[in-house]
């Protein structure tokens, strides 16, 4: 069965009927107060919608059961409403059966008056209507591929009519229907109406549902069969039309049909029903075009040019952000675009008087430089909270050509030039300092430098350099994440690798450096020899009691550091040196330090430093301090000029273009040669160009696009749909994917390789090592994230967090930030919470602070309310990030919240911890009487939970107060239960950290031989620890 389809029309069709007619029921029911939900949950975006329908779901489900059971079929969903037939037959008594399936539902809002959502609960009721007659029905075949169908007649015509004077709760008649039920099931209304009083629901036997032949995928327009069940989020501009005085249903569809397919619009089929007959036709759903709001006008415009004979139309015409998916329930649902927008269209097409094109103020904003308007007036619509300003549309006007271009503006091939000229030093063995390429998206800061690099490697012979890639990572921005890529491909590292076959590429690349260095760098040697697990650790290899490991992690930071700018120290004095930071506006705190450091360690050899960037939101550039002396250029690119944009559409066409296609190019780039591109790219894969149809003009069927991401959208709605699927599965894991992930994410990983195939000669990515790939744009890849729903991308990133862990298995270490944003965006919160704080501790552990403190403040948001471990999480927030890093008030502030959400448990064992780490701040913040009131306080909490690691811990920093007051006995009293402390619990680690403290003391106190003998136990438990 075809949940898009009436089972009554595939039967029909399948036996070759086109018309008839039939005796039977009708129901029409309304769920009141749509318009107000919707409104209200639209104000939360993704999630609103989607509760909006997951709320008509968990209605319309019982409610089509309850129809499908009586024996009818629903003909429409129209937002918060159906039509139900039932087909009379001599085999039951189908007007008790339409009563029992009207009984039922009124019970199903009795027991469910409310639905709770996570945004509150709504209270929801009915209305109905029951009449019996005639009903007539048409299939107006297009095409082999393509059929509509439509019901009318006198039994709807008179169901609407009672329908509307239904009030909340009531289930009314006419007097044909009354007829057939049991007496005194209904009383007299008024004006030929009955009400259904208050009976018990019959108790009749369920009417078999067949299955009827064929699949009705005629019926379906395109691209709906393509949706994902959950529906997509996408800016659509619909046409609510109504007429009268048609000549015939089926000439009418046939024009209908014409049209939308001409402009691009998904029309479903026309409605007989509260607005008498009507249509609606979306642009921008399933299917996004270019310039959907254009196309819309445009539509109505030529339809009621071309009308048909004496026929009369009106037309509500508006626009918004909408789901776009299946309205209705399981068995039965249609393509809806839900919103706020679609029932305005309504409202609108009730009020406007024939002939008229009325639209909101959305759709004429979008239209107003194009098109000819008049404003009509404010009006109050069923509702709407607030008054709504209407305009009426008049005609398209005639456009004007505009030089919109200065003739002076640089172009990219003088850009490459100055590119050159700025880097040139370095090949004459001198610095080149730092050079930022600013442009916004699309116009070619990453095509520049490519430009640039090939024209190097041309002369790579007579003039060798080392290009490095530097990228910073938008998603992530974990800790020196550029430099990790660059180290990566430099130390020949590939996540297809295994640990052993990594180590050894790892080994080979690093032993080839040193080869490569004179004798007469043996001290940098040296340095590159003892940062050899530095970098190691950098690239995600490590191994027990390396040295690295045996770093305090301040260390570890300003080693990895260092051994950055050995590497690059190394590189530049063999050769020439180009490191390029692409997306510096994505670097992380880190990254951008690791610049500083190498510029410096590298002043005065032969190395040029490209960053591209784009401003900052406040409008500010990017710019990175460096030490004075260092050379710092600009190039800005500029849009391109119109010759140039023209240039560009050269090899597309062949020649030079039209001057109308001209004019269009450039006024719709906007001198941006990536959307100029995608446009002329647009043209050619819908063969607009050369077009000879007549019946539009060359403007209308042109019709460029008026931003870059409805042209991208366009562009992945004319892919294939399960290519499509895979592109946006490829989104989920961000700007550069690995196909061993994205291919345990798809149902039919065969497929894989195919679209691989396609998407590269798509220009949507390239390839950059065996399997790893790259988005051409970020705007592309954007453009295929931001269109899903927000079930689809939970489903998409639960199914990419699943494979990242079946890929890696144990190995996730490399893995935990990723992990943490794919889970939290599943919905998952309890997994993306334990990734991030692992994340968190593995950057606190490589003092990667920055990071760190994102990683932690993360995890805290997914933890709104204490718990047990958010407490010591806290705790160690403020002791291995803030108070590493000397920002005392704000880790005092961390350890009074501690203290607070302690409290709030009845922790005593966490209010220790505490106590422990607001002493520790006031001591670093010369407050020692404070601090020492503060451990004594935390002493008792870890005596009273029983706490003995922080007992120890108190006891220690309250014997390093009193010591350095010169109250040595207490010391030496407080420093020796906290030894014995550490030794009942086994803290061998912490046992030798006192004891050296201990060691200390004994010194100060003047007793060098106790001082010594404790000195030599703390060193042989670090022996036997380092021997472990």
């Amino acid at each position: 069965m075809n949940p898009l389809v009436p089972d009554f029309i595939i039967q029909q069709d399948a036996l070759g009927n086109t018309e008839g007619s039939f005796t039977g029921a009708v129901l029409m029911i309304d769920i009141p107060g749509f318009t107000e939900l919707t409104e209200k949950l639209m104000q939360h975006g993704r999630a609103g919608a989607e509760t909006l329908a997951g709320t008509l779901r968990y209605y319309f489900d019982p409610l089509i059961a309850a129809v499908h059971h009586a024996g009818g079929f629903i003909t429409n969903f129209a937002g918060d409403a159906f039509t139900a037939l039932f087909q009379d037959t001599p085999d039951r008594k189908v007007a008790e059966y339409v009563l029992g399936a009207a009984l039922s539902m009124r019970d199903l809002f009795a027991e469910h008056p409310e639905r709770d959502t996570p945004f509150g609960s709504f209270p929801f009721s009915f209305r109905m209507g029951l009449s019996w007659g005639s009903v007539e029905w048409g299939i107006v075949r297009i095409s082999p591929e393509r059929a509509y169908y439509h019901f009318h007649g006198q039994a709807l015509a008179a169901c609407v009519a009672i329908e509307r004077q239904a009030q909340k709760g009531d289930i009314l008649l006419d007097r044909a229907l009354c007829d057939r039920i049991p007496p005194a099931s209904a009383k007299y209304h008024g004006e030929g109406v009955y009400k259904l009083g208050d009976v018990p629901t019959p108790r009749l036997p369920q009417v078999p549902r067949n299955a009827p032949p064929g699949d009705g995928a005629a019926f379906v327009a395109r691209g709906v069969a393509d949706m994902p069940p959950e529906g997509e989020f996408r800016n659509v501009t619909s046409v609510f039309l109504s007429f009268e005085q048609i000549p015939s249903f089926a000439e009418l569809t046939r024009l209908l049909h014409e049209l939308s397919e001409l402009y691009g619009g998904t029309f479903t089929g026309i409605d007989a029903g509260d607005l008498g007959i009507a249509a609606l036709i979306h642009f921008g759903a399933p299917i996004t075009h270019e310039n959907d709001n254009d196309r819309a006008l445009d539509f109505a415009l030529e339809l009621k040019k071309r009308g048909l004979r004496q026929m009369r139309l009106r037309a509500g015409i508006t626009r918004d952000v909408r789901y776009a998916g299946f309205n209705g329930g399981t068995e039965r649902h249609e393509f809806a675009c839900i919103g706020r927008a679609t029932n305005l269209a309504a409202r609108l097409v009730a009020k406007a008087p024939w002939s008229a094109i009325w639209a909101d103020e959305q759709v004429f904003r979008a239209g107003e430089t194009s098109y000819q308007w008049t404003t009509e007036n404010i009006f109050r619509f069923k509702g709407f909270d607030l008054p709504i300003l209407v305009y009426s549309l008049e005609r398209r006007r005639i456009s004007v050509q505009k030089e919109f271009y200065d003739l002076g503006l640089i172009g990219r091939e003088q850009e490459i030039e100055q590119l050159a000229r700025y880097v040139g030093p370095i090949f004459e063995g001198k610095p080149a300092g730092i050079v930022y390429i600013d442009g916004e998206p699309g116009l070619g800061k990453s095509y520049l430098v490519q430009r640039f690099r090939h024209r190097c490697e041309e002369h790579q012979n007579e003039r060798p350099f080392l290009w490095i890639d530097a990228r910073c990572d938008q998603t992530l921005q974990s800790s020196l994440n550029a430099f990790e890529f660059a180290l990566k491909e430099y130390f020949w590292e590939s996540s297809a690798l295994g640990k052993e076959e990594k180590l050894t590429n790892f080994d080979d690349a690093f032993e080839y450096l040193l080869e490569r260095l004179p004798e007469s760098q043996s001290a940098l040697k040296r340095e590159l020899e003892r940062a050899r697990s530095v970098f190691a650790a950098l690239i995600g290899i490590r191994w027990e009691d390396s040295p690295y490991e045996r770093l305090h992690p301040k260390l570890r930071y300003t080693s990895t550091l260092s051994a950055l700018s050995f590497v690059f120290l190394a590189e530049a004095s063999l050769q020439p040196v180009i490191l390029h930071l692409e997306d510096a506006h994505w670097a992380d705190e880190d990254s951008l330090e690791a610049v500083r450091v190498i510029a410096r360690a590298c002043r005065g050899l032969p190395i040029a430093i490209i960053c591209t960037t784009r401003r900052k939101d406040d409008g500010t550039p990017v710019r990175i301090p460096l030490d004075p002396g260092i050379s710092e250029k600009v190039i800005e690119l500029k849009p391109l000029p119109r010759e140039q944009l023209l240039a560009l559409a050269v090899p597309f066409f062949g020649g030079p273009m039209p001057d109308m296609l001209a004019t269009l190019l450039c006024e719709t780039a906007g001198g941006n040669p990536f959307f100029a591109q995608e446009i002329l790219a647009y043209w050619l894969e819908d063969g607009r160009y050369g077009s000879s149809s007549s019946s539009i003009s060359i403007s209308n069927t042109f019709m460029p696009p008026k931003n870059v991401n409805s042209l991208l959208i366009s562009r992945l709605d004319r892919l294939d749909a399960k290519v499509k699927q895979t592109i946006v599965a490829a989104a989920v894991l961000g700007r550069e994917f690995d196909l061993r992930v994205l291919a345990l994410m798809l149902p039919d990983a065969s497929v894989l390789e195919e679209h691989v195939r396609i998407g590269e000669a798509q220009c949507i990515w390239s390839q950059m090592t065996e399997r790893r790939f790259q988005f051409s744009n970020a705007l592309l890849r954007n453009a295929a994230y931001e269109m899903q729903s927000r079930a689809r991308l939970q489903e998409l990133h639960r199914l990419a967090a699943e494979a990242i862990e079946s890929l890696y298995g144990d190995d996730l270490e490399d893995q935990l930030v990723a992990l943490g944003r794919h889970w939290r965006r599943a919905g998952k919160v309890d997994h993306a919470r334990r990734y991030f704080l692992a994340g968190a501790r593995k950057a606190a552990a490589r003092y990667a602070h920055e990071e760190a403190t994102r990683l932690y403040r993360v995890y805290f948001k997914l933890s709104p309310e204490p718990t047990p471990e958010s407490v010591v999480v806290r705790y160690e927030f403020a002791r291995d990030v803030l108070e590493a890093r000397n920002r005392y008030q704000e880790a005092r502030q961390e350890h009074i919240r501690v203290l607070t959400d302690a409290q709030k448990l009845g922790d005593r064992a966490s209010e220790a911890l505490g106590f422990l780490g607001l002493g520790r701040t006031h001591w670093a913040m010369q407050q020692p009487d404070d601090a020492r009131t503060y451990w004594e306080e935390g002493l008792r909490a870890a005596r009273e939970a029983g706490n003995l690691p922080a007992e120890g811990l108190m006891l220690a920093s309250l014997g390093m107060a009193y010591a350095v007051q010169g109250r040595y006995d207490a010391a030496r009293t407080l420093y020796t239960r906290a030894i014995a402390i550490e030794r009942q619990i086994g803290n061998r680690r912490e046992e030798a950290r006192l004891l050296a403290e201990f060691a200390k003391l004994h010194r100060l106190s003047g007793h060098p031989g106790e001082a010594e003998a404790l000195q030599e136990q703390a060193a042989a438990i670090e022996r036997e620890l380092g021997a472990s």
